[in-house]
């Protein structure tokens, strides 16, 4: 039995002459204009608005066989204009613009599992713990071991890591405003073709500080619930943490998320709600909830403003009610306007609850499967509690908007097939 066992692992790993390999080569090509008025930070009449060009240049390869798979994509990141090697007549490059966006070898064994080793990219259900973050130009991106098990409509996934600043022989010094490690294991099941769940583990952690190696764990737990049916989807999520944060104070916090949509011929309108949990005046516990490597800019509107939330919220946490309405013009033309509602989740000393709204309109076009178009118009209509946490003061903030347009050019250059 235990010889049967080997042979059979082996064979998984083995290259056979005879297995089929394909080599695919793609590319991205995304340049973004931005008006920033108001964009992450209220706007003063003392301010003027920011014009700018943003560009994430995209080569990658995969190649893969019935029991592997290889990945490498290397972008270039850059603003037009911000290059550090120039003269007066021109520009000719950026020291630090060309970078490793992923880097992976996935090996695939008894016919249900599989390995996955390098630069990778997590997202995860609602992207609350793990997610890509790719309206980032760089993305998110993760240095891990992934094992992930399928079968029957389960699906786990353990992921461990472990991070090092310097290639030292003694010693394991990390800054500590990096996370030294993010471990995790998701178990998720669909139970039917209307309904499907997760529920998540993960462990984070951050060294004590520069020059001590004591690591600070905070523990991660949520459930995460999707339901279809027919023009109906409803979602909802719970999470959890403890243990330590990154300061060295005991951890108690929690985030919950609830959403519904409704389609009725070519609209769709949703309701939601996202609640972060907030610190108490006085507290000795950090009762914030950190959003991690969770998504920010497709969840808590489109202006940013919430991206750091110990910030921008004076760590009193954040309540965002929010109204999603989408309107399919044709098959290629999307209309969206979007109105969120923000407060804090506790009070900020004697400051009202009352953030601001935020109404984010969009367009989207597809021209053609690789070929897309987005542009957009958001504006923050701030209350005072937002004005005296930026430091702004009450009522001196003037009108606050943002607009960009996005063209996303993703080919196909090259498919080879054995």
């Amino acid at each position: 039995m235990k010889k049967e066992f080997f042979l059979m692992v082996l064979l998984s790993l083995s290259i056979s002459v005879v297995t089929k390999a394909q080599l695919t080569i793609a590319g991205e090509f995304r340049p973004r204009v931005e008006m920033r008025s108001g964009y992450g930070a209220l706007k003063t009449d003392s301010l003027k608005p920011a014009y700018l060009v943003a560009q994430r240049t995209r080569l990658s390869f995969m190649y893969q066989k019935e029991w592997m798979k290889t990945y490498i994509s290397i972008q270039d990141v850059r603003l037009w204009g911000d290059d550090n090697i120039f003269n007066p007549t021109g520009a000719f490059g950026h020291t630090a613009n060309l970078d490793l966006n992923e880097a992976w070898m996935q090996l695939s064994f008894l016919n249900n599992s599989s390995l996955k080793i390098g630069r990778q990219m997590f997202n995860y259900d609602d992207g609350r713990l793990l997610s890509a973050r790719n309206w980032n130009d760089r993305a998110i991106f993760y240095d891990a071991l992934l094992y992930q098990f399928k079968k029957n409509n389960w699906d786990v996934d353990l992921a461990l890591s472990w991070f090092a600043n310097k290639n030292n022989s003694f010693d394991n010094y990390y800054p500590s405003d990096k996370m030294r490690t993010i471990n995790f294991l998701r178990v998720h099941k669909v139970f039917n073709s209307n309904l499907k769940a997760s529920v998540i583990a993960l462990g984070s952690g951050y060294t004590k500080s520069n020059t001590d190696q004591t690591v600070y764990m905070k523990g991660s737990y949520g459930i995460w619930v999707h339901h279809k049916k027919e023009d109906f989807t409803g979602w909802s999520s719970f999470y959890f943490q403890n243990g330590k944060s990154a300061d060295g104070r005991s951890a108690e916090a929690w985030n919950f998320n609830i959403k519904a949509d409704q389609k009725i011929g070519r609209f769709t309108g949703g309701l939601g709600a996202s609640l972060i949990s907030g610190e108490k005046n006085n507290t000795a516990k950090d009762e914030l909830f950190d959003l991690l490597y969770g998504v920010r800019h497709l969840v808590y509107g489109y202006m940013d403003y919430f991206n750091n939330l110990p910030r921008a919220t004076s760590k009193g946490g954040l309540n965002d009610l929010y109204l999603t309405t989408h309107f399919m013009v044709n098959k290629k033309i999307g209309l969206s306007l979007d109105y969120h509602y923000f407060a804090l989740n506790q009070k900020v000393n004697d400051l009202d609850k009352y953030l601001g709204s935020e109404l984010d309109l969009g367009v989207n076009v597809n021209f053609r499967s690789e070929l897309n178009l987005r542009g957009g118009y958001s504006v923050m209509l701030p209350g005072a509690t937002m004005e005296e946490i930026q430091g702004v003061g009450k009522g001196n903030s003037s009108f606050s908007s943002w607009a960009y347009i996005m063209l996303t050019f993703k080919p196909t250059i090259f498919v080879q097939k054995d």
